[in-house]
């Protein structure tokens, strides 16, 4: 009988877990202050952005004069000159009977004088026009009941000549409860305009 001596079977390796890094109080510390430069620098950003939009918006504002019914004569500079002579309101429908133009509240309409105080003939833009509300709410011009009311020669919806003042009537569709305050008349959209306090409407 041989005898074989016992011979322990070879040892495995063992592969250790890489060791895990404890982060320390100031690794902590460290990221709160990059997270915190983080958002200081984001909102930088967004308040350089807001600025530059605030001046971009002032630049683009058109600028208003503001004049009252006592005062007659508003006028942008090289542009129209402005005066309103009244304000009525309460008007179901305007036009002749089978083709009249029906307010969805009331026709309020704001009698206007208009002055040419520049050196060429001029078109004045009567879609431009705008009355605002008591609560802010702006108004334009009812187009075709405006075609209605100025159909006269001169008309406010004709080329007026320079130094010439032509009558005519805007007409402004408004729900029946509001309290008209105020008018924005320009020459055009993108030119200034004139602010008149309106008068009570007759």
């Amino acid at each position: 009988m041989t005898y074989a001596p016992h011979r322990s079977a070879p040892a495995r390796e063992t592969r250790r877990a890489p060791a895990r890094r404890v982060l320390s109080h100031e690794d902590g510390a460290d990221t709160q202050r990059r997270r915190a430069r983080a958002w200081i620098a984001g909102g930088m950003v967004t308040s350089a952005a807001l600025v530059a939009f605030g001046v971009w918006a002032v630049a683009t504002t058109p600028a208003t004069v503001v004049v009252t019914v006592a005062d007659p004569g508003g006028a942008v500079p090289d542009g129209f000159g402005f005066d309103v002579t009244g304000l009525r309101c309460g008007v179901p429908s305007i036009g002749p009977e089978g083709q009249e133009q029906k307010a969805a509240g009331q026709f309020c309409l704001l009698d206007l004088k208009v002055t040419n105080n520049g050196g060429e003939p001029e078109l004045f833009d009567s879609g431009a026009q705008r009355v605002h509300d008591t609560n802010g709410v702006a108004y334009a011009v009812a187009d075709e009941a405006a075609e209605f009311l100025n159909d006269g020669s001169p008309s406010l919806l004709s080329e007026v000549e320079p130094g010439e003042t032509v009558n005519g009537v805007l007409p402004f569709d408004v729900p029946s409860d509001v309290q008209l305050r105020e008018a924005m008349l320009t020459s055009e959209v993108s030119t200034p305009g004139v602010r008149v306090l309106l008068p009570d409407p007759r």
